[in-house]
């Protein structure tokens, strides 16, 4: 007998930097970085709050059936917390939204997130900011959400400062999200190689990774140290860490839905030559996978 999923993921936005709507991205969506991950439990763990999170938030206002959210900031960066004064249920919840940072602690999150929904960034909205409950979220523990599951914060390389999430249960690592990460295969540098190495083994024979794929690599030359990495190193990278299934992510705003599915077709390739038997696909908004 199979056995019930893990966990089911559905995108709301993978666009990066801003949001990007238009008639030539209907496929892929122009909603910046926001992912729902749901479990048996009942608990809602949602990876960023960009423009997507609005949808997300009426549809969790129509669920009767979940219990409580917990929001992981990858960091702080607009692209992944524009959406945040337009969630639902901090609008009119009636429990308040666990909220966790990557780049952060609880003592430097809460003045930030006092002053992204308040004047003059956003209207005061009675509750509002009381429904925040600032949590801690460190490298060395992560943090627990029910049962098994517990969320890794990994050190990503992007300037400020990013997280990379990695979702765990009962049966191990299941799900990592890497929505703003410089794999920077280009560097000669030792640091860089160790840190990518220690990233790689931290992930090891993932299911399900979800990785920074905003430019191709002709772009990366001038590029470097924007904190982000080509579809091709991100193929690459899922490859070396022995991945299911690779969603190309945080596509770059001028982005086409005809210039997506090329990259698409020419990361398949790589994969394919490189002899593994890795998924790749790229993330657009309504996706539905489960693990």
């Amino acid at each position: 007998m199979s056995r019930k999923p893990r966990f089911r993921i559905r995108i709301w936005g993978a666009r990066g930097t801003c949001p990007s709507p238009g008639a030539d991205k209907d496929i892929y969506g122009g909603n910046t970085n926001c992912v729902e991950v749901r479990s048996d439990s009942g608990d809602v763990i949602v990876l960023d709050a960009g423009t997507g999170i609005r949808a997300l938030g009426l549809e969790l206002e129509r669920d009767k059936h979940r219990n409580s959210v917990h929001l992981f900031l990858s960091h702080q960066h607009a692209d992944h917390v524009l959406g945040l004064p337009h969630f639902a249920p901090l609008l009119n919840g009636a429990q308040p939204v666990r909220v966790y940072c990557g780049n952060a602690n609880a003592d430097q999150l809460r003045p930030y997130l006092r002053s992204l929904l308040s004047p003059p960034f956003f209207p005061l909205v009675r509750g509002q900011i009381e429904r925040l409950d600032i949590r801690e979220w460190t490298l060395a523990e992560g943090a627990g959400i029910d049962g098994a599951i517990r969320v890794h914060r990994l050190r990503a390389q992007h300037p400020d400062g990013a997280a990379i999430a990695r979702i765990d249960d009962e049966y191990g690592a299941a799900i990592a999200y890497a929505p703003d990460n410089e794999l920077e295969y280009s560097s000669s540098n030792g640091d860089v190689k160790e840190w990518r190495e220690s990233l790689v083994a931290s992930l090891r024979g993932i299911p399900l990774l979800l990785h920074d794929s905003t430019y191709v690599d002709d772009e990366l030359p001038a590029r470097v140290g924007w904190g982000h990495s080509s579809a091709e190193e991100s193929t690459r990278f899922a490859v070396e860490c022995e991945a299911k299934k690779l969603l190309l992510f945080h596509h770059h705003p001028d982005r086409r839905d005809v210039e997506v599915a090329e990259i698409l077709e020419r990361c398949r390739a790589i994969a394919a030559e490189s002899g593994s038997n890795l998924e790749v696909e790229a993330a657009r908004e309504g996706m539905e996978i489960e693990v």
